[in-house]
Formats: structure tokens, C-alpha cells, sequence
């Protein structure tokens, strides 16, 4: 059986490769009255960050999804994740990509057509049923798509072969929450994969990319380190079976001495 699915979902920029230990508390595992499992694992790197001068950062997360007795968990549709109000994006100078761009494309082809703005890579794991039950692995890269509204745009290609060869465009906006000690927002409504039967069970990513616009260095992702010593993290998910849960998970970080004024 060799079928492509496509999928054009709402996602909120996300985004967690080889996390160290150190750098962040493993969220806990929340279950919800459905027996849906949910965690969320979020950092910046380097844990090292100024106190008040925003730097470069590379952003980390990582979303799973279970089941409490092992089976298929309802699939969720609609995801919103807060990230600390220490953490900032920047786009002005970075190329962008269309998701008309990477719609029905192979990883390689997707990098072919939208190399500058790629921003970020990852992984992802989807359950499909196709008479039986099967995992799909796919290889996720991320890239600066066009601002909608005058917000940032991040597009996630997911791309598998096997069991069937699948591209799964996801596009996220970011807005600013600014409430509760929170800045950045994602918000992400995912329609029906698969007739609805699919779920996306693991789903993280990198987001690291640096650039020169007007002879400045940018960076995608800006962080600081508060006196608290800690960064926070929040997610609430929405299942196709109507209810939701709300999973946290915290990093901590070390303040360093502001750099010297040129």
C-alpha cells in the first residue's frame, strides 16, 4: 500500500531535540478523565542566560500523548502552549515559505524549495489505522513561514515512508499572551487524521536559527534568566472526545554577569 495523506493543521511553533537532563525537569505526566496521558518537556539552551539582555537561544519542546491502559488515545484537536515571558522571537530579515510550498513533498525537496528559511528539525510519531494498527516515524523540519496578521508563522514539515508515505504540513502562528508571568503563545487546532482515527502520540522539534539583517545578528529565539532562576512552561490539550488536559513542566537556568557595554 503506497498512499500519500496530507495534512494542513493549525500548530503552535514547536519545538525539542537531545534535551540534556540538566537543562530541564521532565513535565510530569497528567491523566485525564478519559485515561488520555499528557506530558509537555520545554527549555532553552544555553541554560547560562543574561538576567536582563535578552541572547540567542536555541527552544526545545517536546509533546506526548498515551493512553493510561496502554491503548490508542483519543486524538487532540486543539492544543495552546505558553512559554515563559523571558523567552522573545525574531523574524525581521529571515526569508519565509509558503505552506502551499511544502504541501505533498519529501523532506529533501521541502529543504530544496524553502532552504532559507529553514529554522529547525525534530521528529514525530503518528498511529494510523490502516486494517491493523501501525507507527509511523517521520522527520520534522521547521520553517519561517509568512506572517499572518502581522504575527510570526512557523511551518513544521513531517514527512515519513513507511508504512505509507506521508507529509503532514503544520502551521502555527505565535501571539503574545502576556499574562501569569507568560509571554509567547501557540495555539493549534488539528483537524482529523486519517478520518480521525490517527493520533500524533510524540511530536518535538528544534528551533535554533541565526542570521545578519543590516549588518545586526538575529536570532529566532531570544531568552533571559530571571531572578527566580526558573523558566516556565504550560499546555492545555483538547481531545477529540471533549475534554482537556492541562500539563506544566519547568527549567531552571543560571543567571551570568551582563555584557560589558561596547
Amino acid at each position: 500500500m503506497h498512499k500519500r495523506f496530507t495534512l494542513i493543521a493549525s500548530f503552535a511553533a514547536l519545538v525539542a531535540i537531545a534535551i540534556p537532563a540538566s537543562a530541564a525537569f521532565a513535565g510530569e505526566t497528567v491523566t485525564g478523565p478519559d485515561g488520555n496521558t499528557q506530558s509537555i518537556e520545554a527549555s532553552v539552551a544555553p541554560k547560562a542566560l543574561y538576567k536582563k539582555t535578552a541572547s540567542p537561544a536555541a527552544l526545545n519542546v517536546e509533546v506526548k500523548t498515551g493512553k493510561s491502559d496502554g491503548g490508542v488515545p483519543s486524538p487532540a484537536v486543539h492544543d495552546v502552549i505558553d512559554f515563559d515571558q523571558n523567552l522573545a522571537l525574531a523574524t525581521k530579515g529571515l526569508a519565509t515559505c509558503s505552506a502551499t510550498q511544502l504541501q505533498n513533498t519529501t523532506t529533501e525537496a521541502a529543504e530544496l524549495a524553502c532552504g532559507k528559511a529553514k529554522i529547525g528539525s525534530g521528529s514525530a510519531i503518528t498511529l494510523l489505522p490502516l486494517g491493523s494498527l501501525y507507527t509511523e516515524p517521520t522527520k520534522v523540519t521547521a520553517f519561517n513561514g509568512v506572517p499572518q496578521g502581522g504575527k510570526p508563522v512557523v511551518l513544521l514539515h513531517a514527512y515519513g515512508t513507511s508504512p505509507i508515505q506521508t507529509t503532514l504540513v503544520l502551521v502555527g502562528t505565535v501571539s503574545n499572551y502576556g499574562k501569569e508571568g507568560f509571554g509567547p503563545r501557540l495555539d493549534v487546532t488539528i483537524p482529523p487524521i486519517a478520518g480521525g482515527a490517527g493520533v500524533i502520540t510524540d511530536f518535538k522539534v528544534k528551533i535554533q536559527k541565526s542570521w545578519t539583517y543590516k549588518g545586526k545578528k538575529m536570532s529566532f529565539v531570544n531568552a533571559k534568566c530571571p531572578a527566580s532562576r526558573k523558566l516556565k512552561y504550560r499546555g492545555a490539550f483538547t481531545y477529540a472526545d471533549g475534554t482537556t488536559i492541562d500539563a506544566d513542566t519547568t527549567q531552571a537556568c543560571t543567571p551570568k554577569p551582563e555584557p560589558k557595554k561596547k
